[in-house]
């Protein structure tokens, strides 16, 4: 350990996994997440039902420290046992998503078909049967559409992936909360993907965890999602990002950017909307180099 570093690993990853494997321990945890004020020992051995308080108070204090911490008032919940509970909330482990494919009235931006969003374990799919366009495939913790219907779901996913990217934005990782990188990938480069390279963009944006690998790739025009210039732009013409469907908004169609330089990398995107158009011009960094207005 150096002295810049602020972090330490009190407890390797199998040990705390191996302290909460136990249906006793899992219960505690939902005891204590579930209540308004810190349990005495009495009050949360009632809670989670086990007449043994002897195996109780062992299971009890697995925890404690760790993910329980004892109070002059009770038993609560640290940060890192709240977390552990609300991933079992969350459903991630537990559930699945299933549900019967739902016709939308948003349409496709390519063909103006009428786009369907399928249902499928954790993930949520806006597609277009008609031209096979692909707009978004939404991993959503089963726990975020506990009581919703087919149709409130899609706007769930919609919100979940805004959420998403703005926690990448921000530069943490959706996965394990490292370092969250992004970068603006040529589709010519020697390394883009072959998909990329078939594909309609000239050019993409990849996100990736320094940490966990965790990554994703995304068109330009959705990585600029919520830079201060778009979400004004969008707003003077009456449209809320924020509330619109990420799949409704031209923004993302595949023309809508082009790579004007190479040497170094500088691509365009530019989107109409009424009679006015906003262009902008970013680097391999995504850093906005130029933003014009102009008539469209």
């Amino acid at each position: 350990m150096s002295d810049s570093d602020i972090v330490v690993e009190q407890l390797p990853p199998d040990e705390a996994f191996g302290l909460v494997a136990h249906e006793t321990r899992v219960r505690v945890l939902e005891a204590l997440l579930d209540a308004d004020e810190p349990l005495s020992f009495s009050e949360l051995n009632d809670r989670v039902g086990m007449r043994d308080t002897g195996q109780f108070n062992y299971h009890l204090g697995k925890l404690t420290d760790r993910f329980v911490a004892e109070h002059d008032e009770g038993y609560v919940l640290t940060r890192e046992g709240a977390q552990v509970a609300g991933a079992v909330l969350s459903g991630g482990y537990t559930k699945a998503i299933d549900a019967d494919p739902v016709q939308m009235d948003a349409t496709c931006l390519d063909c103006g078909s009428r786009m369907t969003a399928t249902f499928e374990d954790t993930r949520v799919d806006i597609t277009c049967r008609d031209c096979g366009e692909d707009f978004a495939q939404v991993a959503v913790p089963p726990g975020a559409l506990y009581d919703c219907t087919p149709e409130e779901a899609i706007d769930v996913a919609h919100r979940w992936a805004i959420r998403n990217h703005n926690t990448a934005e921000l530069g943490f990782c959706t996965r394990c909360d490292g370092r969250m990188d992004r970068w603006v990938i040529d589709a010519t480069a020697d390394d883009s993907p072959d998909w990329l390279v078939e594909g309609p963009f000239e050019a993409f944006v990849r996100y990736g965890c320094e940490r966990c690998n965790a990554g994703w790739f995304t068109d330009v025009g959705l990585a600029l999602m919520s830079h201060p210039a778009v979400v004004a732009f969008h707003y003077d013409h009456g449209i809320n990002t924020r509330e619109t469907p990420l799949w409704e908004l031209e923004w993302v169609s595949a023309d809508a950017s082009t790579v004007v330089d190479r040497d170094p990398l500088r691509v365009a995107i530019s989107v109409t909307l009424d009679d006015e158009t906003l262009t902008l011009t970013v680097d391999d960094e995504l850093a906005v180099l130029d933003e014009e207005r102009t008539p469209a």
